[in-house]
């Protein structure tokens, strides 16, 4: 199974946009863990943060979205455990 960390894929972008994307997760019900894998689909994750894509945050939203797409099509799953040191 692959798996990419949501640390990985926020690593280089801007805290404000990493702070935004971790508050709407939670705000969408996601569970935001730290060392405990929590393992979710890429697109659910996609559909939760899609309004950023009209903030502030054009390039580094499309990005993001491009990431996660790709992902979808691999069959790979996004791990939400954040802040730990998990990669």
């Amino acid at each position: 199974m692959n798996v990419l960390a949501l640390e990985t894929l926020l690593q280089d972008v801007a805290p404000p946009f990493q702070d935004d994307v971790l508050t709407v997760l939670v705000k969408e019900g996601f569970e935001i863990t730290r060392g405990i894998p929590n393992l979710q689909l890429p697109q659910e994750v996609d559909e939760s943060i899609g309004w950023l894509a009209d903030a502030r945050f054009g390039d580094t939203w499309a990005r993001l979205h491009r990431l996660l797409v790709h992902a979808a099509s691999d069959g790979t799953l996004v791990d939400l455990s954040f802040g730990a040191g998990s990669s």
